[in-house]
């Protein structure tokens, strides 16, 4: 591998202002999980299923089609930069430390307080002591992404290691028929990948929460990868977030034919049916085409820079790696509140955004925390 000559790229303020707003989408949408129907956050409670928590159902679902894998794209998009400046060996021992150490910080200080809603819910008669209920079950959280993206870092790496780069790649510029064709092969292959592992499916070696969703988080960070490469983030065409939108409108199309039965219980449908492969083109058009409307929207709209918003972005990653037991904190102490659904996720969302930004801007004034997220 050939060392490129690179400097360090100043901070991108629209990026770094997007991140900000899918950090707000994850609290978001782990404040609404203890309140919905779907069994997808530990809850101090288990109701029956209410109509007035399918609000915070949709929210969950349409935000899964495309929050993390817009993660990835991102995360895939600043890998070469990082590569090209330490080459491989220094980039992969750089990502295990800025992600294998968050990981296991998350796993031995945080992970005992998120899954105690779980532990204290278990019947008392067969219920084990905590530290055993601890060691023999592996939910790992949000902190899956970390564990992920680490994998997907030091995958890059070998490649880089054992692929000579010659030079620069050439910018090339992107097409609408380039999208279209990322759209197909990723809907091809989201289909062919739930043939075995379906909607609702739990990964017990990783602890993913959505395995069924891997194929878009592969392809996007590959995407990102190509996206640097080509400078295809900083060469958006201007007309790229009203394609995005009609991506969207497209979406709905598979969606009505029939992909909406994909969304029923595992194993309701054959893998093979063709409404898996109608809900994966549906929810392929809708990622894609929000990636393209928000990367424009922030590129255009947000690209400014202050004193807060710097905040925000620095203190980020922490505050994806604190807020999960903020949330439980939190919906621990509205238990008693009664006040449905929705006005408890809201309160409960304002806590977390507050709580977490300020316990991470006050953790990264450590040194130590600081070097590391």
């Amino acid at each position: 591998m050939t060392l490129i000559e690179v400097q360090r790229p100043a901070r991108i303020s629209h990026i770094d202002n997007l991140r900000v707003f899918l950090t707000l989408l994850v609290v978001a949408h782990h404040s609404a999980a203890p309140y919905s129907n779907l069994d997808a956050w530990p809850k101090w409670q288990h109701p029956a299923p209410s109509s007035a928590a399918e609000p915070l159902d949709l929210l969950l679902l349409v935000n899964q089609t495309f929050f993390m894998g817009f993660f990835f794209l991102l995360s895939g998009y600043f890998a070469p930069g990082a590569a090209d400046r330490r080459g491989p060996r220094k980039f992969a021992a750089e990502r295990l430390k800025r992600l294998g150490i968050p990981f296991l910080g998350f796993i031995v200080l945080l992970r005992p307080f998120f899954v105690l809603p779980d532990y204290v819910t278990l019947p008392a008669a067969t219920r084990p002591s905590f530290a055993v209920y601890y060691l023999t079950t592996w939910e790992v959280g949000p902190a899956w992404f970390l564990e992920l993206l680490l994998l997907f870092s030091l995958a890059y790496a070998l490649l880089r290691h054992l692929r000579a780069t010659a030079g620069p790649v050439p910018s090339l510029p992107l097409r609408w028929r380039d999208l279209l064709a990322f759209v197909l092969v990723l809907s091809v292959v989201t289909y062919a990948w739930r043939i075995f592992v379906p909607h609702g499916t739990k990964e017990p070696l990783l602890g993913l929460p959505s395995p069924a969703y891997l194929p878009q988080y592969v392809l996007l960070f590959a995407a990102g990868v190509a996206a640097y490469r080509h400078r295809w983030l900083a060469t958006l065409p201007r007309r790229s977030g009203w394609f995005g939108v009609l991506l969207v409108v497209a979406s709905l199309v598979p969606l009505a034919l029939g992909g909406y039965r994909g969304f029923g219980a595992s194993g309701a449908l054959a893998g093979h049916d063709l409404a898996h492969l109608a809900l994966a083109l549906a929810e392929s058009l809708f990622a894609v085409g929000v990636v393209l409307v928000l990367l424009r929207v922030f590129e255009r709209f947000a690209a400014g820079t202050s004193r807060f918003s710097r905040y925000l972005a620095d203190n980020a990653f922490a505050v994806y790696l604190v807020h999960a037991p903020v949330i439980v904190g939190a919906e621990a102490a509205l238990h008693s509140l009664d006040a449905g659904p929705v006005p408890e996720f809201l309160l409960t969302l304002v806590i977390a955004v507050v709580a977490s930004w300020a316990i991470s801007g006050a953790l990264r004034r450590v040194p130590a925390v600081r070097a590391t997220v």
